[in-house]
């Protein structure tokens, strides 16, 4: 067992997969670093109770062994993904994603990847935006990170039941045949909103799935479903 199992066991919970309904944030990363990463965390801006997490898929992402949840801060809460197949470098692919009790995901999510001892790596961080409601047919973007972010090739799909998070990916190809193209996207200025029609349909549950680009430390591609 790595040294980083042990320290990383100190400053998180471990949390078991659990089902739940609560809306879903995966995201596919390729990871663009020069450095050897060893684990990967995302930082919520809110205290979240986590309900239910995803670490990968075999046969396409290094998938992580374990999960934890801490509270480092006031009103944050950071998801660590641990103990990778294969220590994370250039071009890897992970997969992670959870679900909150509250059943929200926050518009922007920042995270970075991390050494042996669980510390951050500088230089490594990503940020994400998160299409984070729906009214009607129309889904909303808002740009809380306070930078710009760029969404291209904004896909969504209409359904009838609610998938779990393992389905909330690139291999899915059922789901994949469903999602249609709704928006080309565009660049966010910090605070700037971004619309995109969704098809029609009757008590849809939502899932979109777009590229968040520019990113100088991975290849993003979020895969958000809103009941």
């Amino acid at each position: 067992m790595r040294r980083s199992v042990l320290l990383c066991a100190l400053a998180i919970s471990a949390l078991a997969a659990t089902a739940g309904s609560a809306t879903t944030c995966n995201i596919d990363f390729i990871a663009t670093i020069s450095a050897t990463a060893y684990d990967f965390a995302l930082v919520l801006p809110s205290h979240e109770t986590i309900n239910n997490n995803y670490n990968g898929t075999g046969g396409t992402d290094d998938v992580f062994s374990t999960f934890g949840v801490s509270y480092p801060g006031t009103g944050t809460t950071l998801l660590h993904w641990t103990q990778p197949q294969t220590p994370i470098g250039n071009g890897t692919h992970i997969h992670v994603g959870w679900t909150t009790a509250d059943n929200t995901c926050p518009s922007c999510i920042n995270g970075y990847f991390t050494d042996q001892n669980c510390n951050e790596i500088p230089n490594t961080n990503v940020t994400v935006l998160v299409v984070d409601h729906v009214t009607g047919s129309t889904g909303f973007f808002e740009n809380t990170c306070g930078v710009p972010i760029t969404v291209t090739n904004v896909r969504a799909a209409c359904l009838t039941t609610p998938l779990p998070l393992a389905e909330l990916n690139s291999n899915n190809t059922t789901l994949g045949a469903e999602l249609r193209s709704v928006s080309s996207g565009g660049t966010l200025q910090p605070g700037g909103q971004l619309t995109v029609p969704l098809p029609s349909g009757s008590s849809c549950n939502y899932v979109l799935n777009y590229s968040v680009t520019g990113q100088a430390n991975a290849q993003i591609s979020p895969w958000v479903e809103l009941p």
